[in-house]
């Protein structure tokens, strides 16, 4: 028998089933490897390429800081690709502000980026020289403003060297107007205390708030809302509101 003759009479057996479902798997798993290889290697030039460099940077939410200040701040990543610079790359630079909570960053493809700034709530503010420095409800400063730019955040006013000088005592007023709701907070004109058990609050109208400390401050800040909120007897005036045992409130 020849050669030729050999070769004709080879049987080829036809494909099985599981056959082709290896021979498909095997494809589509160098079809998957392949494609994640490129998208690697995109993602890396990606990374590093001068085409997506940070060109401009909003930034929004800025209030007790300085806009100009603000945009300095964030300045350094100018130039910088744009998938490098992520929400720990622009805390890092704003840090050392105590006004700033927390930021907010947002990319805006190819050149931009979005920075929300998000500050504390000042509760309080200090006179200071001719400003005033306003404060959390943690007890720690914010900013120093001028007189005429502090007062436009309506917030009651710390004054007595006591208060400020006792950090137990401090902490205790700036916590209870921190609880009290903002439009509350607004009608404050200031607050005090001899002790930590003693916070008093005045309104910009004279009346007197008897708080006490700080504890209960929601159930307390419910209360006087609701007293407040009561018609006034031109007859019989109501001059101070006791709220230290918000289960039984006073007026006097």
């Amino acid at each position: 028998m020849t050669d030729e003759q050999s070769a004709d009479n080879v049987v080829e057996f036809p494909e099985t089933e599981g056959q082709a479902r290896r021979r498909h798997r095997r494809l589509w798993l160098i079809g998957v490897a392949g494609a994640l290889v490129l998208l690697g290697i995109l993602g890396a030039v990606l990374y590093f390429s001068p085409v997506l460099a940070i060109q401009q940077i909003k930034v929004t939410g800025a209030d007790l800081l300085e806009q100009s200040h603000a945009e300095e701040l964030v300045e350094p990543v100018i130039g910088e690709p744009l998938p490098q610079v992520g929400q720990r790359t622009v805390e890092d630079l704003v840090a050392g502000e105590p006004a700033v909570d927390t930021v907010r960053v947002h990319a805006e493809p190819p050149n931009s980026l979005s920075v929300e700034i998000v500050e504390h709530q000042p509760v309080a503010m200090v006179p200071e020289g001719e400003g005033h420095v306003l404060y959390s409800a943690r007890g720690e400063a914010l900013a120093t403003l001028s007189e005429e730019r502090a007062s436009t955040y309506q917030l009651p006013s710390v004054s007595s060297a006591e208060d400020v000088s006792d950090p137990e005592v401090f902490d205790a007023i700036t916590s209870v107007l921190g609880t009290l709701p903002e439009p509350i907070r607004t009608r404050m004109e200031s607050a005090s205390a001899e002790t930590v058990d003693s916070v008093t609050l005045q309104l910009a109208d004279g009346r007197t708030v008897l708080w006490g400390n700080a504890d209960k401050g929601a159930q307390k800040a419910q209360v006087l809302e609701a007293l407040l909120n009561v018609p006034e007897n031109e007859e019989a005036p109501i001059q101070e509101f006791d709220v230290s045992t918000p289960a039984r409130p006073v007026t006097r």
